[in-house]
């Protein structure tokens, strides 16, 4: 066996009480120790137990065990609790005691337990140990039989033993606990063999018998549990071995030397060889020089599965115990003055301390393995693995370099990519950076530029194989697939471009499509993918695309289109429509509106017509809901006026001799003005009606703009239109058609007719007897507009003239008739006010005129002629009789006051009226007092007669 290599990994000290060795310490005659996370437990040939804390204080003795021996001592539950293995004498026989130790420096028994029956045979306990938790404790005795204790907590519990035995089975020199998560197993161990129990398990709490070895046992305090390979090793002069509890000796790790003692320290164990042979046991009694004590070497090695060296090796004089505790190790030694006891203190070095002895001696490979199993940063292990790979590269073993470099992505180590890329680049290795590239991938790790970078690797490398492998055999997740396409694009690999972008979890469609038309060509191919995907994203590839596809395969995509949205199915009632398309169908979220599709045929507008014709225009009703079909209408409209237009320009620019193609052009432009005008009639909102204004009017289409302009009450138009062009005969058609909405026109018509020098007789006298009927403008002002036409002469007005005329007779002579029978009644009314201004009035009325009862005193009498007893006349003073009659009158006349002060509805008044409604309009208001301009006053200053009572 190849000798293990040695590191100093460990410093040594000496524990001391001040500035000098520990005093206390030095008296002690120490038989057993052991040790936890916060104390050193040092128990004394005389059952007496110390404590030794941080500060190194050795506290006062706790007296655990009268007239009798200590065996040993061992703590549980993280230090809370100790368990001491001794005697109180005879009777008492052998105890096991567990003591609560969380108090500093004090020790409360919980349980004393006999370890033998009193009335069994007379045992001697050699050994012992407790499980973490304290739910099991185990005694070996002289007999080779093992004591099993098991419960919840022994601390607090007194269970009976289980016994263990074998027949002829040697005296047990060790037993041990092995905590493996699932299960505990339980070793025991004697000077010829090493046996195994199962006695705690998840599911099962049956003692199960694992092995028996019997290749060689352990001596006393040679052997140990060891978690880190889940094994018991046991020290002897030629190795220490390590036992699985299933299958026994497994292997063994060379150290020289006759071991006298085995402890575990964490992933470390520490054995005590001696140099004077088997006779200088451990404890032995020697003569008081320390030259002639016996000397003994402690080594502490670390053992990890595929690591182990000695992490220490140093001789002591006379080494009676080796005890971990408080996060070191502590050395008991006899080698002071006189054989006093000195307590030597091993302390590990820092995990930084450890790691630079190994990089300094280039052992790259353990000092990665220290770094990851003693938590140092990420950044110092891929420190660690760099400089090993750097080594590796400087002798040019890229092979050994890349698989230490590829270890920092296993284990996820912050080391730069691009340091290991940029080395290899340099060299020139670019298959090495393309398998590093690639296990980059293979963890997640990579970035946009990686996959770029490697994609670049296999195309200068032209592994077209490994490419196609790379891209068939890894998940989408491993890299970038915007990345892939672009690299293999621009390196000619369209196939394989076209491949990834139209994988399913990839979902790149944009990509492969742009890729099909712009290298395959394949536009028929390219319309059937479209077809499949969902309608939002073949409604994004149509508007992206759809240029070059109505180019090059106009019908299938235009049947693209119509299916995308939804344009098949059986036209529906427009009510359903409009719900499907808010959101009231299953699908209504995913189908796109044909307006946004109308991009696609903008390099072939005839196709557009065609397609929005057979949507409008088509027989049956509009698949469209009504305000989708109202948006595409004016786009239909104007590509229609359009092709009008362009007919008419071409029919009048064709060849005279032509008869029989001018008929079916003229014929082809009749159907085409039907089916504008049934479009137009179609739509008649508003929003519809002002665009076919407008594109009526700049296209020049005369029966659209009158169509709209009449509908939308834009009449002054439709005016100026036949003012500008002198068209008379459109002018009284529109006056008729239109005159009665607005009266103003045939007033306009009027004027304009006038005012043309043509011959328009006619239309003048057809005018006037318009207004005529309506009564729309005075005499005088039409007397006055026809002078300035040269060409009327009276005789073509003496009708109007002459009706005019007997109309004011007939409203003069009514006047004059309504004026004298105001004048009577204004009479009357003053002759009764002077009546009852100078005569006596005679009350003859005896009754009330509210009750009907029989007047008496108090009696109120008002100038009207009505009675009442004066509880029934009202407050105010007035009349009840008359006063319900009159207030309907006095709040007309304020009503008629109040208006008559409002000027500004008086002019509004007079200017909307014309000719004799102007003078009736003057005559009304001043009815309403208008022009009176001390109408308030006047009454106040003549004085009213009032109305007193009696």
């Amino acid at each position: 066996m190849q000798k293990p290599r040695r590191l100093t990994f460990f410093d040594r000290h000496v524990v001391k009480e001040g500035s000098d060795v520990h005093t206390g310490i030095q008296k002690l005659n120490v038989s057993c120790a052991c040790g936890g996370p916060e104390h050193l437990w040092l128990g004394e040939r005389s059952g007496e137990i110390r404590s030794l804390n941080r500060q190194f204080k050795l506290s006062a003795p706790t007296q655990a065990f009268s007239d009798g021996e200590l065996i040993g001592l061992c703590v549980a539950q993280d230090g809370h609790r100790l368990i001491a293995l001794g005697s109180d004498g005879v009777p008492a026989g052998t105890r096991y005691k567990v003591f609560d130790v969380r108090k500093d420096a004090e020790t409360a028994l919980l349980v004393a337990n006999r370890v033998f029956s009193p009335r069994g045979p007379d045992l001697r306990a050699n050994c012992f140990t407790a499980g973490s938790a304290l739910t099991l404790l185990a005694v070996g005795v002289d007999s080779g039989a093992v004591y099993l204790w098991r419960g919840k907590d022994l601390g607090v519990e007194k269970p009976y033993a289980t016994v263990i035995s074998e027949d002829g089975e040697p005296p047990v020199t060790a037993v041990h606990f092995l905590e493996q998560g699932h299960r505990t197993v339980l070793f025991a161990a004697s000077l010829v063999s090493i046996r195994s129990w199962c006695v705690q398990e998840r599911d099962d709490s049956s003692l199960r018998h694992l092995n028996t070895d019997p290749s060689g046992g352990s001596a006393f305090s040679c052997s140990c549990v060891f978690p880190t390979v889940n094994a018991l090793l046991v020290a002897r002069s030629e190795a220490v071995f390590a036992y699985d509890p299933d299958e026994g000796n497994m292997s063994a790790m060379p150290l020289e030397g006759d071991k006298v003692l085995l402890m575990r320290f964490r992933s470390y164990f520490t054995s005590v060889t001696t140099e004077g042979g088997p006779g200088a046991l451990v404890g032995g009694i020697g003569t008081s020089s320390p030259s002639s004590m016996p000397k003994q070497n402690v080594t502490v090695m670390l053992a990890y599965p595929h690591m182990r060296f000695i992490a220490y090796s140093a001789q002591f004089t006379d080494v009676t115990h080796v005890v971990p505790a408080l996060g070191v190790i502590f050395v008991l030694s006899r080698g002071g003055a006189d054989g006093n006891t000195v307590l030597f203190e091993l302390r590990e070095k820092s995990l930084t301390e450890q790691l630079d002895i190994l990089v300094k001696k280039r052992m790259f490979e353990w000092a990665a393995e220290i770094a990851l199993q003693g938590g140092a940063p990420p950044e110092t292990t891929a420190d660690i693995y760099r400089m090993h790979g750097d080594s590796f590269f400087e002798k040019r073993a890229y092979d050994q370099a890349l698989a230490v470099y590829m270890k920092t992505v296993d284990l996820g180590l912050p080391l730069e990519p691009s340091y290991v890329v940029e080395r290899y680049l340099e060299a020139q290795r670019i298959g090495h950076v393309a398998q590093y590239l690639k296990k980059l991938h293979e963890k997640n790790l990579a970035e946009r530029e990686h996959t770029a970078l490697l994609l670049k690797c296999y195309t200068k490398l032209k592994d077209t194989s490994t490419l196609d492998e790379f891209l068939e055999k890894t998940p989408v997740s491993q890299y970038d697939p915007a990345t892939a396409i672009e690299v293999l694009e621009s390196a000619g690999y369209y196939g394989l471009a076209a491949a990834i972008a139209q994988k399913e979890e990839v979902g790149r469609h944009e990509d492969y499509v742009r890729i099909s038309l712009e290298h395959f060509k394949s536009y028929t191919k390219t319309v059937e993918y479209i077809r499949a995907l969902p309608k939002a994203d073949a409604s994004k590839m149509l508007l992206d695309h759809g240029r070059v596809l109505m180019k090059h395969a106009p019908r299938e995509t235009v049947d693209l289109i119509r299916d995308v949205c939804d344009l098949r199915a059986e036209p529906q009632e427009p009510w359903r429509a409009a719900l499907v398309r808010v959101g009231g169908g299953a699908s209504s979220s995913s189908v796109p509106r044909v307006q946004e599709l109308l991009p696609a045929f903008v390099a072939d507008l005839s196709q557009l017509q065609l397609f929005l014709r057979s949507i409008l225009l088509g027989p049956g009703s509009c698949p469209l809901p009504i305000a989708e079909a109202e948006r595409l209408y004016p786009t239909l409209l104007e590509l229609m006026i359009r092709s009008y237009c362009s007919l008419q320009e071409a029919e009048a620019g064709s060849r005279e001799g032509e008869e029989g193609g001018a008929r079916e052009d003229e014929s082809v432009q009749r159907r085409l003005h039907g089916e504008i005008m049934r479009l137009i009639r179609q739509y008649q909102s508003e929003e519809a009606l002002a665009s076919t204004l407008m594109l009526s009017q700049t296209f020049g289409f005369v029966d659209g703009f009158f169509h709209a302009a009449e509908k939308l009450g834009r009449f002054q138009l439709l005016m100026n239109w036949c003012f500008e062009r002198r068209d008379t005969k459109r002018l009284m058609e529109v006056c008729k058609r239109s005159g009665t909405l607005d009266q103003s026109l045939w007033v306009q018509a009027l004027s304009f007719l006038a005012a043309d020098e043509g011959d328009n007789i006619e239309e003048i006298s057809e005018v006037l007897q318009h207004i005529e009927s309506s009564d729309l403008v005075p005499l005088l002002m039409v007397v006055e507009t026809l002078q300035n036409s040269p060409g009327i002469t009276l005789g073509a007005v003496r009708p109007y003239l002459q009706a005019q005329f007997k109309k004011m007779a007939e409203s003069v002579e009514s006047s004059r008739g309504k004026a004298q029978q105001d004048r009577q009644e204004i009479a009357r009314m003053q002759q009764e006010i002077t009546s009852l201004r100078t005569e006596a009035q005679v009350f003859q009325s005896n009754k009330c005129f509210q009750c009907r009862i029989q007047l008496d005193v108090p009696a109120v009498y008002f100038f009207c002629g009505h009675s009442y007893h004066a509880y029934c006349v009202s407050g105010d003073g007035g009349c009840p009789q008359c006063s319900s009659e009159a207030l309907p009158k006095i709040r007309m006349r304020a009503k008629r006051e109040a208006q008559a002060r409002n000027t500004e509805d008086f002019f509004k008044y007079l200017q909307g009226s014309s000719g004799d409604k102007q003078i009736q309009a003057v005559s009304d208001w001043c009815k309403f007092g208008a022009f009176d301009a001390g109408a308030s006053g006047h009454a106040a200053e003549e004085g009213e007669p009032d109305m007193s009572t009696m």
